[in-house]
């Protein structure tokens, strides 16, 4: 049992047919036991990835469509979602004067952040950060996270 926190770019791989999807998938099996954190952020930027695979992939609406409804029911299953707060946003900016964020991204890595603030607190293990981008592993790892990229899992 571990915790982990994934990124759009981890989630996609759990609904999609690609490099890292079955590790992903083995990853989020709910025998696992893995406490599987996201952020809010992601229920957008997935459902945003959804329909632009769909797009690329000339997928049908249904089949997009029932990938998100998945989706969303998971969102309400199997993953603890941290909310984007103003603290976050701000967070979020400033993490993009150390590093060369896009604004998501930023989103994200302060969303894990504060999960791991949280787990300290705690006295339990924070989570390794997931991501297939990676710029953005690297600069998790500046920040201190044990990090994987599902891309390295074929």
């Amino acid at each position: 049992m571990g915790s982990y926190f994934l990124d759009t770019s981890a989630i996609v791989k759990c609904y999609f047919p690609e490099v890292g999807h079955s590790w992903v998938q083995n990853l989020c099996n709910p025998a696992q036991g893995h406490s599987l954190y996201i952020s809010q952020a992601a229920l957008v930027e997935v459902v945003t990835t959804f329909c632009r695979k769909a797009r690329n992939q000339k997928m049908q609406s249904i089949k997009r469509d029932k990938l998100i409804s998945t989706f969303r029911a998971d969102c309400e299953s199997a993953y603890i979602i941290e909310p984007v707060t103003t603290s976050i946003y701000t967070a979020a900016g400033d993490l993009c004067r150390t590093h060369s964020l896009r604004a998501y991204d930023a989103v994200q890595l302060a969303c894990a952040l504060n999960i791991r603030e949280k787990a300290l607190i705690d006295q339990i293990s924070p989570p390794i950060f997931i991501c297939a981008d990676n710029d953005l592993v690297e600069f998790a790892c500046t920040e201190g996270f044990m990090s994987d990229n599902p891309n390295n899992h074929p």
